[in-house]
């Protein structure tokens, strides 16, 4: 299947991989080499195919045959990387980082810097739900347990982002936190202060056994203005008492705990999709980024907002699939400012035939 497009313009391999898949990654780079095939990829909880998710299957999206991969673990190596192509006019940026690493929000502010505005991200965290050997990054240059791979192109795309949460109760103030970590909210032990409120305010008896199981309801969020809050999700607790969530905490930033009316749910596909399509160009292509958490959030819910979406962009064009991953965290810009990683999120994007798609 990799060997038929590799005579198209559309050359370039992006790969995304359900975490079940029987794929042995370093077979899989050796023999991608041998045939010449360039590639980015990752693995994933799940994939997803239109108003289905696998486990077990793959995803691979063609890009432009001119597009270009950087694999980075720091700052330093970005920079001097990104250095050999000053001359090229940059238009859509794919980003694929490890989930739960907390150098992501670092690897991104690297991109803003030396991409900045003019460029579009999209992207998700890599990794997988179960314990295991093999790396969750592979490009040309390997299999890698860490870090981020880009893969730029000069093609347009438009893109958007929506998750339909809003403040339950707050705010809270992280007055001690390290990258990832939250370690004190209101100048106590973060878990402490958790597991107080969910038992007093809504009679939820949490503890570091059930914390995973109880904790994907109750995100928190950090307000932005104009914009919708940023999802930062508990992912789990540690033996301090430290709440480790996918993407950053700026310390003494204000948060607020977060809910999900099913009214807000509702709304997500519909609007997302206005949001991100550009409904006078023809559809080469959509990509998705959707959060596991989101989907063990939603339950049944969650295929329904997949057929939802689906349904809404084989509206403007019937013949475009809706592909992409369930991820560890999304990575969104539309090119108005700094890349975020987002939690229990959605990020869209379209490509298009018209080369002058905005």
């Amino acid at each position: 299947m990799l060997e038929t497009n590799t005579s198209s313009n559309n050359a370039f391999a992006f790969i995304l991989i359900g975490e079940d898949s029987k794929i042995p990654f370093n077979e899989l780079v050796n023999s991608l080499n041998s045939k010449k095939i360039r590639f980015t990829g990752g693995v994933f909880p799940k994939i997803i195919h239109n108003n289905e998710t696998s486990s077990t299957g793959f995803v691979i999206k063609w890009l432009p045959n001119n597009a270009i991969s950087i694999y980075f673990d720091s700052s330093k190596t970005f920079s001097r990387q990104i250095s050999e192509f000053s001359n090229v006019i940059f238009s859509t940026v794919y980003v694929l980082t490890s989930g739960l690493s907390s150098d992501s929000s670092e690897h991104l502010r690297s991109l803003y810097t030396h991409l900045g505005n003019d460029v579009k991200f999209l992207g998700g965290g890599a990794g997988r739900t179960k314990k295991h050997n093999e790396g969750v990054l592979i490009s040309n240059d390997g299999v890698f347990n860490t870090g981020t791979i880009i893969t730029l192109t000069r093609n347009k795309a438009t893109i958007g982002s929506l998750h339909g949460w809003t403040k339950l109760y707050g705010p809270f103030i992280a007055t001690k936190t390290d990258k990832n970590f939250i370690k004190e909210l209101n100048w106590e032990n973060a878990f402490v202060v958790y597991q107080r409120f969910l038992k007093t305010v809504l009679n939820i008896k949490i503890n570091k056994e059930n914390f995973e199981t109880n904790a994907i309801h109750y995100p928190f969020g950090i307000y932005k203005e104009n914009s919708e809050y940023i999802i930062r999700d508990p992912m789990r607790v540690s033996e301090e008492g430290y709440l480790q969530c996918v993407g950053n905490i700026p310390e003494n930033s204000v948060i607020d705990l977060m809910t999900m009316e099913k009214e807000n749910f509702k709304s997500v596909s519909k609007n997302l999709v206005y949001q991100s399509i550009d409904a006078d160009l023809k559809i080469a292509d959509a990509l998705i980024f959707n959060c596991i958490s989101r989907a063990n959030h939603l339950n049944d819910d969650f295929y329904v907002e997949l057929s939802n979406l689906t349904e809404e962009i084989k509206t403007n064009q019937n013949k475009v699939n809706l592909e992409g991953a369930l991820s560890i965290g999304e990575i969104y810009s539309s090119g108005e400012g700094y890349p975020e990683i987002l939690n229990k999120s959605i990020v869209l994007g379209f490509s298009y035939l018209d080369k002058n798609a905005n």
